[in-house]
């Protein structure tokens, strides 16, 4: 196979820049990390175990070849170290010869192993969309190019831990089975949620069958429980706010009574803020559990709906955070003015014909004007960390508490600063996809723990 190498500038002389080998063009593009030991010493791309591992593993469960690719690297250069590329160093060497690659390629699809390459585009999250083509309108383009690219784990990745080796196999199993369709994975439009409501728990719960699955699913605001939310049917969900004592009171009458089968993802929490509203539950399958004894898929419940029905769900900071800032900055402005007036200091400078009086800013002022700059639901700044940490010296114990009895404790990053149907749609979307998964995760489970007759031991 031909293979391109070609000078680095900004590298030491002692390392060699290894370019994309394969044929020119071809439909598929891969692209790795950066060269390794053997790579550097051959001049090639992925030519030590782990180009091993690719040619005669992962290569032939797609339904490919190594000559019907090419590939190359993020980093064209090898270091000693073989450490990890940082951002920069990504950024700064990709844009230089990527553009070049996908120029002598003309790529139908883009690869992108590993998380280096991954975050050529911002939008990819290596967890949630390995092995998924991701069009560049959804997450991104490449360094220009638009089109489909496939994330996909690094394939040295089952050589360190085996366990990720069933992931990759899977990853790249699957894309003989679409034969590079990339239509067979476009996500349906999103559902609508019509059939998410708050109150009504007595008719929602009586409308139903004694014997149903219930998926159950809690919400807190800072250390208080804020929510409980339920759902029976795909599409439905019913959401009975903490402070409703009517709502509560009913809930727990009838949890006593209930002979349904309980789901919940990650039990410990919501057992423990259902205790703490006085509802105990002996029963309960648990979805994180469950996926995690399936060995070959991830523990969270949006990354679950994401590979299991291909839903992107909300997720909590896209929810909660836009409206806990707006709240937040409501108050620090509040907060500010009092700052303002009633807990600057003024210095009594003597002048040579007079006294000047010279007002200094107190230390809340300073913190709030900052925080107040800084503070966006567009920036990832945390505003509350900062907050937090003034709040719990001792020192300003005195300003605390004079700004808390005028204007209240700032409010906390929590999805009771949410208008309530937003909360309504998010609280019960968790509960409603709760109760999907768990039909998917049961049914892949059926079978995979079973003894085979040869295995099984002899009475």
């Amino acid at each position: 196979m031909p293979n391109w190498t070609t000078p680095c500038p900004n590298c030491p002389r002692k390392y060699r820049a290894i370019g994309g080998s394969g044929p020119q063009p071809a439909p598929v593009l891969c692209i790795a990390e950066r060269p390794g030991k053997d790579e550097n010493l051959r001049g090639r791309v992925l030519v030590g175990k782990t180009g091993q591992e690719w040619d005669e593993l992962y290569l032939p469960l797609a339904g490919l070849d190594r000559s019907e690719v090419r590939v190359c690297n993020t980093v064209l250069c090898w270091a000693e170290s073989n450490k990890t590329p940082s951002d920069k160093e990504i950024l700064h060497c990709a844009r230089h010869h990527i553009p070049d690659e996908i120029e002598k390629t003309n790529p139908d699809v883009i690869i992108l192993m590993g998380s280096t390459a991954c975050k050529l585009v911002p939008g990819i999250k290596l967890e949630l969309h390995h092995g998924i083509p991701q069009p560049t309108s959804k997450v991104g383009k490449l360094l220009g190019w638009s089109g489909w690219m496939i994330p996909m784990y690094h394939p040295s990745i089952g050589l360190h831990e085996s366990r990720w080796m069933q992931i990759c196999m899977e990853d790249w199993s699957a894309l003989k089975r679409y034969g590079f369709d990339t239509t067979l994975y476009e996500e349906d439009p999103p559902e609508e949620t019509t059939g998410y409501h708050s109150g009504g728990v007595y008719n929602y719960l009586n409308c139903v069958a004694a014997c149903v699955e219930i998926a159950i699913d809690t919400e807190s605001h800072g250390s208080r429980p804020w929510s409980i939310q339920l759902s029976h049917t795909n599409g439905t969900g019913i959401l009975v706010r903490a402070g409703d004592t009517k709502e509560m009171r009913c809930l727990q009458e009838w949890f006593p009574l209930s002979s349904a089968d309980f789901i919940f993802h990650n039990a410990s929490y919501d057992l423990e803020v259902l205790r703490k509203l006085g509802i105990h539950i002996r029963s309960y399958r648990d979805t994180m559990q469950e996926a995690f004894h399936l060995g070959n898929l991830p523990q969270g419940l949006k990354a679950l709906a994401y590979r299991l029905f291909r839903h992107t769900m909300t997720s909590y900071n896209e929810t909660v955070r836009p409206a806990s800032i707006e709240a937040l900055q409501t108050w620090m402005i509040e907060a500010l003015q009092i700052a303002q007036t009633d807990l600057c200091f003024t210095e009594r400078v003597q002048l040579n014909t007079k006294v000047k009086e010279v007002v200094h800013k107190g230390e809340l002022e300073s913190l709030l004007d900052r925080l107040l700059r800084l503070t966006d639901v567009s920036s990832e700044y945390d505003p509350w960390e900062r907050l937090h940490e003034f709040w719990n010296e001792p020192s300003n114990e005195w300003m605390v508490d004079y700004v808390t009895a005028r204007v209240g404790h700032y409010p906390v990053l929590g999805i009771a600063n949410c208008k309530l149907a937003d909360a309504v749609n998010y609280a019960c979307g968790d509960a409603d996809w709760t109760g999907r998964v768990a039909v998917e995760l049961a049914r892949r489970r059926a079978g995979a723990f079973e003894i085979y007759k040869g295995d099984a031991d002899a009475l």
